[in-house]
């Protein structure tokens, strides 16, 4: 592993556990697995920012016609291992009773939550910066026509610009049709030192084809991996080394 620089590994700036903006509205602070309710998060009153390790997360919308926030939670996740520049995964999963609980009913049960994604100003004056994104989750789906899903759109924030589309999914087949997990780096595809906040519209479908059919999942993972800028690298005089990252495990 390639030693952090020191103000990378070391940043004087401590998070609070509670960090207020504006008014009375508190940014949440989760550690890896503490639970926060989806309903809570993005009901009324709520600022809807949750800070998980360097990363604030910013709920912007969460919308569906079958499912209610209130039965689904928000849960911190930030990996145990670290890449090779010593900086971790950090993202959330999303967990709760998926699936199509209507079956025969020949409606797609969906929902779609968009959301921020942004490195913590003190990590980004620091040098640390998004790269990739990595989808998984634990769909299942059983009979003619059925299917589990998720899908996201992802922009970089800062420039409006179109970054790429995720897919996960199983579709019942003989056997099914499988894609677990799917990650791009977006570093890699365009050749870039890493961006500072993704902006994220994950859409989730579950459909049973028919009333013996099933189409179900319990969580969702979304987790993002970033590197130091190459200004951060030459403190350590380690500019001019180029390394294949490895993605945390």
């Amino acid at each position: 592993m390639l030693p952090l620089p020191r103000s990378l590994a070391t940043l004087a700036l401590a998070v609070p556990a509670v960090m207020f903006a504006g008014s009375a509205q508190a940014v949440i602070v989760l550690g890896n697995g503490d639970t926060i309710n989806l309903g809570v998060l993005m009901g009324n009153g709520s600022d809807r920012k949750v800070i998980i390790d360097d990363k604030l997360f910013s709920f912007e919308s969460f919308t569906s016609s079958q499912f209610d926030a209130a039965n689904f939670s928000v849960i911190g996740f930030i990996s145990a291992g670290t890449n090779q520049y010593g900086l971790r995964n950090v993202g959330f999963d999303l967990t709760g009773p998926f699936g199509d609980g209507t079956l025969g009913d020949n409606l797609v049960h969906e929902m779609n939550i968009q959301y921020e994604v942004s490195v913590l100003p003190s990590y980004y004056s620091n040098g640390v910066r998004l790269c990739d994104a990595r989808l998984t989750f634990n769909g299942a789906a059983g009979g003619d026509g059925s299917f589990s899903r998720v899908d996201e759109t992802i922009w970089d924030l800062d420039t409006n610009t179109y970054l790429g589309q995720m897919e996960v999914y199983d579709i019942a087949n003989t056997p099914n049709i499988t894609k677990l997990p799917h990650e791009i780096d977006f570093c890699e595809l365009y050749a870039t030192d890493g961006y500072r906040a993704f902006e994220v519209n994950k859409a989730l479908k579950f459909f049973a084809g028919n009333a013996t059919g099933f189409a179900t999942a319990s969580f969702v993972r979304q987790e993002f991996s970033q590197i130091p800028s190459p200004g951060a690298l030459a403190l350590v005089g380690l500019g001019g080394l180029v390394a294949r990252r490895r993605r945390v495990a």
